[in-house]
């Protein structure tokens, strides 16, 4: 890969950070309701942290691809941590979990009035699905009124398998931010199941 920041770059490590920014308004919440969080005080030291600062000035310009690659498994492990953490003596812990996840989709909100290609737009703009090149979402339908995309693979497996977290309780967490993304616009978010999912104007 070209060692010259692209807008890809930038637009790639945005939403690393928003699944960090997830990760940390989990945390505060489970803080919030009173979960033993003490345990996820060494969560700097097993997965690392992301680096503050601009892109261009924190990244390493010999290894752009890898650096990228690297900062993704970190958020990926963070949240898992987290969620096996939290779960492990509680497993209600999830709906505190999902219920932040919602939260924190509706604050970060797609247009009211997007249509549906605009709305995965906002998708691919603001869920982390690995590298660019993995080419994980396939939009399958689309005309004016529904688009209807396939995860074409487990991206996120990996993660959650290295930290010994249930994979599911992922898809439940992302479900719920997704819902909270599209809760006050016109469109209908359906997760029909086996990575399908589409988004129908109301």
């Amino acid at each position: 890969m070209s060692a010259i920041l692209g807008p890809i770059h930038h637009w790639l490590f945005r939403k690393i950070k928003i699944q960090n920014d997830l990760t940390n308004a989990v945390i505060a919440a489970a803080k919030e309701k009173e979960l033993n969080v003490a345990l996820l005080a060494d969560i700097d030291e097993k997965f690392g942290s992301l680096p503050e600062g601009d892109l261009g000035n924190i990244i390493d310009p010999t290894n752009i691809h890898g650096w990228l690659q690297d900062k993704i498994a970190i958020v990926e492990r963070r949240l898992a941590y987290v969620t096996k953490t939290l779960t492990k003596d509680n497993p209600d812990a999830i709906g505190v979990i999902c219920d932040c996840a919602r939260a924190f989709g509706v604050k970060n909100a797609v247009e009211s009035n997007a249509a549906p290609t605009e709305g995965f737009e906002y998708y691919e703009n603001t869920f982390v699905s690995g590298m660019p090149c993995d080419g994980v979402n396939m939009i399958v339908n689309e005309d004016s009124d529904e688009i209807m995309w396939q995860e074409t693979v487990d991206i996120h497996k990996q993660y959650w398998d290295e930290v010994g977290a249930d994979v599911s309780l992922f898809y439940e967490i992302r479900n719920a931010m997704i819902e909270g993304v599209f809760e006050n616009s016109d469109l209908a978010y359906y997760n029909l199941g086996n990575g399908l999912y589409k988004l129908v104007k109301e």
